[in-house]
């Protein structure tokens, strides 16, 4: 699913680094960038303060960082997705009840990234944050979402993850992975047990806009503590899918 072969704008290329690196690093002066990416200072500096006279990039007292242009344009990319504006209210209501914290992915360029998340009163911290990208074959969200893609797109992402070990629990197997998919397709529920972090578990249920088939998931994550037995098996689940069929309802009628 991700792009192959050699990017066409060479220098576009570099300010993709260039940014990289103060992603990295935080904030920085011009040697300890140029050391991060690798190039000549001159070059670097070239990009700084081109990205620097763009909005992207902010100097002060000789040290580079990035600017809040880019919360910006994440903030108006999230408004356009359909996700977020009928899926907002059934997150709030699911971790309102569940006491958990919940929240919405989408499927983009082969990589699942939280676009909300609000975390209930049981919680003290966010498993997830919203602009992190969520591994597709280890988490509840990210399996939602492989669920609902087109046979073909599902294999080809199948075949593109690298199935890296997080936990004793990680599916590392494609075949088992690819079983697991094919039954969830019919169940429309995905879960993970601490297959992604230890302690943590997941349930989710994936949701595709009928307009221009975009995937997406709704999903409850929290310590395997807090949602175990019951609450794991039913309760949650029963929650997850009311508000799955919501939003796939709202969807529907937008179209």
């Amino acid at each position: 699913m991700n792009e192959r072969g050699d990017p066409p704008v060479k220098a576009t290329t570099t300010s993709g680094r260039v940014l990289d690196a103060l992603s990295k690093l935080g904030d920085a002066n011009l040697t300890e960038v140029e050391t991060e990416v690798g190039l000549s200072k001159s070059s670097v500096h070239n990009h700084l303060e081109t990205l620097r006279q763009l909005g992207f990039v902010v100097k002060e007292n000789q040290r580079y960082r990035r600017s809040l242009r880019f919360f910006e344009l994440g903030c108006s990319v999230r408004s356009e997705a359909p996700f977020y504006g009928v899926g907002k209210s059934e997150v709030d209501r699911l971790a309102r009840i569940s006491g958990l914290a919940a929240g919405l992915t989408v499927f983009e360029r082969g990589r699942g990234v939280c676009i909300y998340e609000r975390t209930g009163q049981n919680v003290e911290a966010p498993p997830v944050t919203e602009g992190q990208t969520v591994p597709l074959y280890c988490t509840a969200p990210g399996k939602a979402m492989l669920a609902q893609l087109p046979a073909d797109d599902r294999r080809d992402a199948v075949d593109a993850t690298s199935l890296d070990r997080h936990t004793d629990q990680t599916i590392t197997s494609a075949a088992a992975l690819r079983k697991e998919l094919d039954t969830a397709e019919t169940r429309g529920l995905l879960s993970d047990r601490e297959e992604w972090q230890t302690d943590l578990r997941g349930l989710a249920a994936g949701v595709v806009d009928p307009e221009d088939g975009r995937v997406g998931s709704i999903f409850v994550l929290s310590s395997s503590e807090s949602m175990s037995g019951k609450r794991f098996q039913q309760d949650v689940p029963g929650l997850i899918i009311s508000s799955a069929n919501q939003i796939r309802k709202a969807l529907r009628e937008s179209v």
